[in-house]
C-alpha cells in the first residue's frame, strides 16, 4: 500500500526564474531531491512550495506546516541571540513551542555538535557551525518533513553521516520525509528520487537507478567521468589477474544529456 500524500505540486512556476511548470507528490517516507547547477531554480522551486516566493499553479499541504522544518540555504540567524534562543525563535516562527531547558533541544545540539556552544551569542560561530545551527533548528519542529536547501554539501564527513543515518531511518519507518536542493552529485545519489532542473525548467523526474539508464547509451559514453576497478582472479596462478576498468554513469552525466537534448523525448 502507497504511502499518504504530504504534499502535491501541480502546475508550479515562479517566474521569471522558474520558468517551465513543476508537477510531483511527495509521499511520507519519500526523500526526494531536487539537483541541477547554479542557477537552475532549485531555491526558487523550493521557496515557491514553501509559499515565500511569488508563484502559479497548485500546492496542497496534507500536512501542518508546523510539521515542516525548512533549513534555508543562508542561514537565518538573529546576531545577538544564543544559539538556544536562536532554535526556540525558528521552532516558534513554526507555531512549536519550545523549552530552552528541554531534553529535545540539548539533545539536538549533541547530535550537531553544538551543545558547548549553546550560551554562546550567534555571530561567534564559524561558517560551518552556524550551518550545523540551521539544520538544527529545522530539525527541531521536522516531526513529518524536513526541507534542506544546499546545505548538506556543506557538512563535514563526520556531520553528513550522521545526518543520513538519522534521517533515512526515519524515512524507512516513514515518520519523515525529506526534501532537498543541492549541486553535489553524490548527496543527490542519496534520494529515492530526483528531479533535473536546468535553467528553470524540469528535464526529467525519476529514481536514481532509472536516470542512470538514460545514460547508457552511446550519446552517454564521452560524458561518463566515474571508473569503477575491479580485480579479476585468472585461474588458481598467484600471477593471474587482470584489471577491468568500468565507466558508471551519474546523475550528472544524465543531467548533462538531456541539456544537449532539451529535456525528455
Amino acid at each position: 500500500m502507497a504511502s499518504p500524500i504530504i504534499l502535491e505540486a501541480r502546475c508550479l512556476s515562479a517566474p521569471p526564474i522558474l520558468r517551465g511548470e513543476v508537477s510531483f507528490t511527495l509521499r511520507e517516507g519519500d526523500r526526494l531531491c531536487v539537483y541541477g547547477h547554479s542557477g537552475a531554480g532549485k531555491t526558487t522551486l523550493v521557496r515557491a512550495l514553501l509559499g515565500l516566493a511569488r508563484r502559479r499553479g497548485e500546492v496542497t499541504w496534507h500536512l501542518p506546516r508546523s510539521a515542516v522544518g525548512y533549513a534555508a540555504q543562508t542561514p537565518r540567524l538573529i546576531p545577538r541571540a544564543s544559539v538556544l534562543r536562536q532554535i526556540v525563535w525558528s521552532a516558534s516562527l513554526h507555531g512549536v513551542v519550545l523549552s530552552a531547558h528541554g531534553s529535545r533541544v540539548h539533545e539536538l545540539l549533541e547530535q550537531w555538535g553544538l551543545q558547548e556552544r549553546r550560551q554562546w551569542s550567534v555571530r561567534r560561530l564559524s561558517a560551518g557551525e552556524q550551518v550545523r545551527l540551521e539544520l538544527c533548528s529545522a530539525m527541531a519542529v521536522a516531526s513529518r518533513l524536513l526541507v534542506v536547501d544546499g546545505l548538506l554539501e556543506r557538512l563535514d564527513e563526520e556531520r553528513r553521516q550522521a545526518f543520513w543515518e538519522q534521517v533515512d531511518a526515519r524515512c524507512a519507518r516513514r515518520e519523515l520525509a525529506l526534501l532537498y536542493a543541492t549541486h553535489s552529485v553524490r548527496e543527490a545519489e542519496m534520494a529515492d528520487r530526483v528531479l533535473l532542473l536546468h535553467e528553470g525548467r524540469v528535464l526529467a523526474m525519476d529514481t536514481p537507478e532509472h536516470l542512470r539508464q538514460l545514460a547508457a547509451t552511446k550519446e552517454a559514453e564521452s560524458t561518463m567521468g566515474n571508473l569503477t576497478l575491479q580485480i579479476e582472479r585468472i585461474g588458481d596462478a598467484p600471477a593471474g589477474m587482470r584489471l577491468v576498468v568500468e565507466r558508471t554513469a551519474t546523475v550528472e552525466d544524465v543531467l548533462e544529456i538531456l541539456i544537449r537534448r532539451g529535456g525528455l523525448p
